[in-house]
This record gives structure tokens, sequence and C-alpha cells, in this order.
């Protein structure tokens, strides 16, 4: 899993909405199948993939000027919640379910260990979201969960999730709850692993995030 130069494939062309069905059982193995990852799977599962500027992926809004670098990371990972709860309107934060760095979940307490919850399972900024998908919130989390998605860990998403009274420069971790974040003031201490920067102060219940929580760093 370690970071590569290789492009990933991005089923629809867009991070924001490329949903990978998962496939339960495998007929053919690679090459011969297709997609030839297991289950499904459009690239290997955590991979990572750091992505130069004007890559065309639809990421064109992560590109705006004044946020042309850093460069973002993603990882492919497997959307898979038990409890499945509905889908937020804007890119939200969520949670490493097991040590593989491979399937991740919106509900806090589903994350590692198991069962319990961890401030610091914190995985990254889970792309997909109702109105990039075109779908109500409940459709959404339907067509996601179960199956494979993008998630930011390094690097700019605008009008992501953030807390009430976010300011520039607060520090932005993980805490109980479904998509969920905490903010701590800029300035202090933030409680647990850090997640991300305020950019912008919150406006509309978005505001521009620097998320930096990949584990391969």
């Amino acid at each position: 899993m370690a970071l590569t130069t290789e492009f990933p494939v991005i089923s629809t062309g867009n991070l924001y909405t490329a949903i990978d069905t998962y496939a339960s059982t495998i007929t053919t193995q690679p090459p011969n199948n297709s997609p030839s990852w297991p289950n499904g799977a459009q690239n290997p599962i955590g991979s990572v993939f750091l992505l130069p500027p004007g890559y065309p992926t639809g990421l064109s809004v992560l590109y705006a000027a004044k946020y042309w670098q850093p460069q973002p990371i993603v990882r492919y990972v497997r959307y898979n919640s038990t409890a499945n709860p509905n889908l937020l309107a804007y890119p939200a934060p969520v949670y490493w379910t097991d040590e593989t760095f491979t399937t991740v979940s919106g509900v806090f307490s589903e994350g590692n260990p198991a069962a319990t919850g961890n401030l610091n399972s914190f995985a990254g900024i889970l792309l997909p979201n109702y109105t990039s998908l075109g779908l109500t919130a409940s459709a959404a989390a339907t067509a996601l969960n179960g199956n494979f998605c993008f998630i930011l860990t390094k690097g700019v998403v605008p009008a992501a999730y953030v807390p009430s009274a976010t300011a520039i420069g607060d520090s932005l971790t993980g805490v109980s709850g479904n998509f969920t974040l905490f903010r701590t003031a800029s300035g202090t201490a933030p409680i647990s692993r850090f997640a991300a920067t305020a950019l912008t102060a919150i406006s509309s219940g978005t505001a521009d995030i620097l998320v930096n929580t990949d584990p391969t760093f």
C-alpha cells in the first residue's frame, strides 16, 4: 500500500461520484476477469494515489488558484457501515474500521477498535456525498454502502463539513457521532490525532479544509 505514481481508475471520471460495486464472488481470476482486481474493485484495495495538477479526474474544484498546492493524496477504499446513516450534502469524515487501512465507515463507533471507536481512527474525508451524486441522503447511503470509493487523506477539500463556529486556523479532529468532526480553536492543542485545519471560516455548514492524516507518512 505504498504511495504510487500510477494513475487511479476513476470509473465516472470524478472522485466525488465514483462508486464501484462490490462483488461478493469472483468466477475468474486476474488478468482475465474484468475488472482485474478482487471483488469488483477498479484499483488495488487500499491503494494510495498522489494526483498531479491538471490530471483529468473531475477534480477542477480542488485546484482553485489559491489551492494549487499541495497536490491531493487519495485512497481507494471500501465504505462498509452496519448502521449506514444517511450521507451528508458535502464531503465528510470517515473512520478506519480495522487495521488493514482498506475499509471505512462514517459511524464513529464502528471505527477501530470495533464496536467502541477511537478518536485516533480518523481515516480521511469521504468525497462522495448526496449533492454530488444527485440523490437523496438515504438513496446516496444505499448506493455507497458496501462498495468502493475514494477518500482524501492529504490535501485541500473545498466546502467540506465542519462543526459550528469553525474559524480560520482551527484544528479539526474526530469525535463521536456520524460524519462528525470536533473543532479546537487555533493556538490550542487538539484533544486527539490531528485531522485537518480550517482554511476558511464556516459558511452554510462548510469550510475549505487542509487534510493531513494519511497513515503512510
